[in-house]
């Protein structure tokens, strides 16, 4: 009887993998408690794979903060219909933010806590994602005060005081 063969996992699906055990393990441990060891462990790979691929502690910290940012954006861009009312994007804006949210826990203490607490590099990423957020909210509470005063020349820096 041969030896059994198996699939090799392609590179992207790997680091995915050590990126969500990584996750997991900050939100629920820290940053400074989680260990490379467990995330590997978590991961189902070796810890020098996880350093091959992600090549320390702080770049695998930094790579999760910056996915879990993407992925929040982006839910909160894709629950917005652009062809609903401006209040009514705006509610749905805040429902995929609050929904995302609670359906990743970790990735949110990875994001709000964690990065926040543990160094300027990491705090500044956490607040990139912040702004680009509120860039977005603003667009669309500025669209809704338009709307609602029916003033279309509305100035955005009336509607800016208000975020």
């Amino acid at each position: 009887m041969g030896a059994v063969k198996t699939k090799r996992m392609p590179r992207a699906v790997r680091e995915q993998q050590m990126l969500d055990a990584a996750v997991e393990t900050f939100g629920r441990r820290g940053y400074m408690a989680a260990s490379m060891d467990e995330i590997a462990e978590l991961a189902g790979v070796s810890k020098p794979l996880v350093y091959l691929y992600l090549n320390s502690k702080e770049d695998l910290f930094t790579a999760c903060i910056r996915r879990e940012a993407e992925a929040l954006v982006g839910a909160v861009r894709a629950g917005v219909d652009t062809g609903l009312p401006a209040d009514r994007q705006l509610w749905d804006g805040l429902l995929a933010f609050f929904a995302h949210t609670g359906r990743h826990p970790h990735a949110w203490s990875v994001l709000h806590i964690q990065a926040r607490t543990h160094g300027e590099t990491f705090a500044a990423e956490a607040a990139a994602m912040r702004a680009e957020i509120v860039v977005f909210v603003t667009q669309l509470i500025v669209v809704a005060a338009r709307e609602a005063h029916r003033d279309p020349d509305l100035p955005e820096r009336e509607v800016r005081v208000a975020v």
